[in-house]
């Protein structure tokens, strides 16, 4: 097994008995030795057997997608079986309920089977009644946020409500699961976070909000100050009011948390997390006056710039490519007519349709290739007088914007 077994943790086994047969199923573990249900791929009678200890000879590996869904289903379906007391109630706060109360003292295994069940709530509950069991947890957590405050439960119920309001904000359920994932994994920020938007301590042993602000200002947790400071400025009455914190204590760490802020790179990957679950706080977050959202900003700029400074070099590159082309074919359609005799007039009108400086190059360029051609020559002081006093604005792409079309005496030469 890639893992320790723990309570909730669903596997795959693989048994082979006397007859050489392979027989395959899915098993729901009560603790790390113990089994909640075992249950064999095949349909025979005796598939199903309970609460036994897990036997020595045989084979563990990973469930897939299908199976632990299956094993979660089967462990919210117990819940509401035995005991009236969670009868009337979702099966996830049922399992958020029971579970709490029969939490085992082995802290991080709780929390991964908690992830686990939980971060499938989009799976296991239709996307009709997402919004409904996200009332029901809000509405658990202001009956437990009193006197009757338990850090685990409302811990749990946060992270409910925040995988619900990342799934409908998310149609997509590939892009729905990779954000999950992100949530879980980080949950060690989102727990502190939302303890400081309730005013209590979440996610950690410390004593108050003062001490969350302050350990914030540490380790890796200061690259998200950015994130931790609006919560804190929008919900100090809160804090306050549960008297765990002192004002001016709070306000101290505070201002010591800005400063960190203003001086530390601050990491943006949770930004879009943030706001999708914390919508109100998420303008103060990412104002002008953030330091992270300043560089961010910033960056934004400079990638926008730079891919616009792209798109212009290449479409220059496109553009002077495309004028030497027409260019060159301009070009060779004046020496094809010098060379064929038109006539001066003829020449001189075709000069007439360029630009002065786009016309005084052409004649320099013939001036080089037509050096041997005495009837040319003999015409050139004339055709650069008639230059000279032509200032006609016309730009050279305007009269030949098709190389296949350029047509420039209303003789024979045409290209």
């Amino acid at each position: 097994m890639p893992y320790e077994l723990h309570r909730g943790s669903i596997v795959a086994f693989a048994s082979r008995e006397m007859n050489g047969k392979v027989r395959t199923g899915i098993i729901v573990m009560d603790s790390r030795d113990w089994m909640l249900v075992a249950v064999n791929l095949y349909k025979e009678e005796g598939r199903l057997w309970y609460s036994d200890p897990l036997p020595d000879d045989i084979v563990l590996f990973e469930a897939n997608e299908n199976e632990t869904l299956w094993g979660l289903q089967y462990y919210l379906d117990c819940y509401c079986i035995n005991d009236e007391k969670y009868q009337n109630m979702h099966p996830l706060i049922a399992f958020i309920e029971r579970e709490c109360i029969e939490r085992t003292s082995e802290y991080y295994s709780g929390v991964c089977f908690f992830q686990d069940m939980l971060s499938k709530a989009p799976i296991l509950v239709d996307e009709s009644n997402w919004k409904p069991l996200k009332e029901n947890a809000s509405h658990c957590i202001l009956q437990d946020s009193g006197l009757q405050y338990d850090r685990f439960r409302i811990e749990y119920y946060c992270f409910l409500i925040g995988v619900l309001m990342i799934a409908m904000s998310e149609p997509d359920r590939y892009l729905r699961a990779g954000k999950i994932e992100v949530f879980s994994k980080n949950w060690g920020h989102f727990s502190w976070m939302y303890g400081i938007g309730l005013g209590r301590v979440l996610g950690s042993g410390l004593n108050n909000i003062t001490a969350v602000i302050n350990m914030a200002c540490q380790n890796s947790r200061k690259q998200y100050l950015h994130l931790y400071l609006p919560l804190v400025e929008n919900f100090i009455d809160k804090i306050l009011s549960y008297k765990y914190d002192k004002r001016e204590k709070l306000q101290e760490a505070i201002q010591k948390a800005r400063e960190i802020e203003a001086r530390e790179k601050q990491s943006t990957d949770l930004d879009d997390l943030y706001k999708v679950l914390f919508p109100k706080c998420s303008l103060d977050a990412f104002s002008s006056s953030r330091p992270a959202a300043s560089v961010a900003q910033m960056q934004q700029m400079i990638e926008d710039k730079e891919r616009k400074i792209s798109a212009l070099e290449d479409r220059l590159s496109t553009t002077v490519n495309d004028f030497n082309r027409r260019y060159d074919a301009l070009l060779h359609s004046f020496e094809a007519a010098a060379k064929a005799s038109v006539s001066f007039d003829q020449i001189r009108d075709g000069l007439s349709n360029l630009s002065r400086s786009t016309a005084e190059d052409v004649l320099a360029k013939l001036s080089i290739t037509l050096a041997d051609n005495p009837v040319f020559m003999r015409e050139l002081p004339k055709l650069m007088d008639f230059v000279k006093n032509n200032d006609k604005p016309t730009e050279v792409h305007n009269h030949f914007a098709k190389e296949s079309n350029c047509q420039v005496f209303n003789g024979n030469v045409t290209r």
